[in-house]
Formats: structure tokens, C-alpha cells, sequence
């Protein structure tokens, strides 16, 4: 049981600092993206995904974990599980996951103005090429 809970915290750790390389990529990625660089863009893409699956393997162990830690019935949460603790390893996996959290917000904001970004680009280039009313400016007349 107290292999479980250390590799839940170190875990968790481990997400902490995979989300700044996480953030670090999806900052990459939006500046490839307002540098029209395809090559740039398609490589950071890989490692993103890389990166997210590395975090989704660690997610999926942390509920492993908590499965078998947790009563049987229990509602599985972080919440539920931090509640078998008593202070201070309460408090401080509790602080460690409010870090995460903010890191996994943090990220979640990012991929979604990367997105807007790389969306406006996309119907931008689909309106050049089809002709619309803004590539009518260029016309000949």
C-alpha cells in the first residue's frame, strides 16, 4: 500500500514537470504557426502527442492506484483518495494536485488558442483559394 501512494506522488511529480514541457511545446507550436513554418509546425505536433500520451499512460496508472487503494464502491477522485490520509501527507498531496491541476488548465488553454489560431488560418488560405470576396481585391480586372 505504501508503494501505491509513493508512486501516486511521484506520479504526480513527474506530470508536473512533463506540463511545463507540455507548455513549452504548445508555445513552439503557436509561434511555428504564426511563422506559416509547416515543417516546424509538423514536428512539434509529433512531440505533443508524444507528450500527451506519455501524461494520459501516467493518468492511467494514477487510476490504477487509486482503484486499489480506494474501498470497493468508492467514488474514484482524487478527493476520495486524498481523504484516506491524515495531515500533513493530506495537505501536501493535496497541494500537489492543485499544482497539477493548474498546469493541466494552463495547457488546456494554450492547445485551445493554438487552435483558434491554426483554425483561422485554415478557413483564411480555404477563402484565398477559393476565390471569395476578399481574394477578389487581386483580381485582374
Amino acid at each position: 500500500m505504501q508503494q501505491r501512494w509513493a508512486a501516486i506522488a511521484q506520479g504526480m511529480q513527474q506530470d508536473l514537470a512533463a506540463y511545463g514541457r507540455l507548455r513549452e511545446l504548445l508555445e513552439q507550436q503557436f509561434h511555428a504557426a504564426l511563422r506559416h513554418d509547416a515543417p516546424a509546425m509538423a514536428q512539434v505536433a509529433q512531440n505533443i502527442t508524444a507528450q500527451a500520451d506519455a501524461l494520459a499512460d501516467s493518468r492511467q496508472q494514477r487510476v490504477s492506484h487509486a482503484r486499489a487503494l480506494l474501498p470497493a464502491g468508492a467514488a474514484l477522485s482524487m478527493s476520495a483518495l486524498f481523504g484516506l490520509l491524515k495531515a500533513p501527507l493530506q495537505q501536501q498531496l493535496q497541494a500537489l494536485w492543485a499544482q497539477l491541476e493548474t498546469q493541466v488548465q494552463s495547457c488546456k488553454a494554450l492547445n485551445l488558442r493554438n487552435c483558434e489560431l491554426i483554425m483561422e488560418q485554415a478557413d483564411l488560405m480555404r477563402t484565398v483559394i477559393a476565390g471569395g470576396a476578399q481574394a477578389e481585391i487581386y483580381a485582374p480586372f
